[in-house]
């Protein structure tokens, strides 16, 4: 059942267009993830969701009603029933880690047993109860994080939107954080949609993601698709790091691969391949090994495969200097001289 729906939303500042006819929907319970990179337009979907800003064009639906439609219908944002974490977290300094969960509830005026019980259960959940009665100054970067987190889901909104919630908290504390607020906003079943530009943030969050780029969605997918089946060079780039080069330095190597020989390279911009899909052997395009870097779990091994600058990958076994690597032919990626990924199967 889809809970949000934009469409055909368009955002101008003077001559900018920031968001160019964006169309996304969200079911219910659904993480949706919008990534892109900074000064995309990805925090102006959130605010235009949540109605601090207006579109220029479009329309916003949650839960089968019009919110926004550019023109007359406009409800403000207190009315929508959203809870909102902001990047910098937005805690009020004088105010204990209870009250500044507590602070929405006591605006709606509920009981104070009520109130009581909903912050307890909410820190609870997050595992923040032991410093409730703490100021934002006492607090940690992932306790700060989960404090907001606490204060937006605590009057039960039926949409959630996180704005880079991750950026300010320690990386060695990142992924924990992740999982716990994953684990809760779906035990809750919170419609949750969440801005980043951290690719493996929305990898290991979302349900659904959409690629937001130059104002545009260019597209929607699960985590899977997105890196399996890019459309074009841009995303397979952005999501993964996908090498990318021009077709003609390895169209020679293509035509001498059996399982290549029957597409017609004409049609063939650039050629991708990814680090991982790699090995040693005889089969594939062939790499020499130039250099090698240990990096713990990895090793960081630059390549040369005729190109006009070496080739970036990661391997976890060791190789030396002048060893040959062979990439798969079955996990190439061949796209057009626009860029846009194509399909294999129109090539034969």
């Amino acid at each position: 059942m889809t809970f949000l729906e934009l469409r055909n939303i368009s955002k101008l500042y003077g001559k900018n267009r920031v968001l160019d006819k964006v169309s996304l929907t969200a079911e219910k319970s659904e993480f949706l993830v919008i990534l892109g990179a900074s000064g995309e337009g990805k925090t102006t979907i959130l605010n235009i969701i949540s109605g601090v800003i207006r579109p220029n064009e479009g329309e916003v639906v949650i839960d089968g009603h019009v919110v926004d439609d550019s023109n007359k219908t406009y409800v403000p944002p207190e009315l929508r029933d959203i809870g909102y974490v902001f990047q910098n977290y937005a805690l009020y300094p004088h105010m204990t880690a209870f009250d500044n969960i507590a602070f929405p509830l006591k605006m709606r005026k509920l009981p104070e047993e009520e109130i009581k019980k909903r912050v307890r259960e909410v820190a609870e959940m997050l595992r923040i109860s032991h410093v409730l009665d703490h100021k934002p100054s006492q607090l940690s970067g992932g306790q700060q994080q989960r404090v907001a987190v606490a204060r937006a889901i605590v009057k039960q909104p039926k949409l959630l939107l996180m704005d880079e919630p991750f950026s300010n908290i320690d990386p060695a504390l990142r992924a924990s954080v992740r999982w716990e607020i994953k684990t809760l906003v779906k035990q809750v079943g919170i419609t949750t949609v969440m801005a980043t530009h951290d690719q493996e943030e929305a990898m290991s969050l979302a349900d659904k993601i959409l690629i937001l780029h130059k104002g545009k969605i260019i597209q929607t997918g699960t985590p899977e698709e997105i890196y399996n089946r890019p459309v074009n060079t841009y995303v397979a780039d952005f999501v993964g790091g996908m090498n990318i080069l021009p077709a003609n330095i390895l169209i020679p190597q293509i035509e001498s691969i059996a399982e290549l020989k029957s597409l017609s390279v004409e049609n063939i911009g650039y050629i991708g391949f990814r680090a991982e899909h790699t090995r040693l052997g005889d089969e594939g395009i062939k790499g020499r090994v130039i250099g090698s870097e240990y990096r713990g779990d990895k090793w960081v091994v630059l390549t040369d495969i005729g190109s006009d600058k070496p080739v970036k990958l990661y391997l976890t076994t060791k190789v030396n200097v002048d060893d040959t690597i062979r990439f798969l032919p079955s996990k190439i990626y061949f796209f057009d001289s626009q860029g846009s990924l194509v399909d294999t199967k129109t090539l034969a």
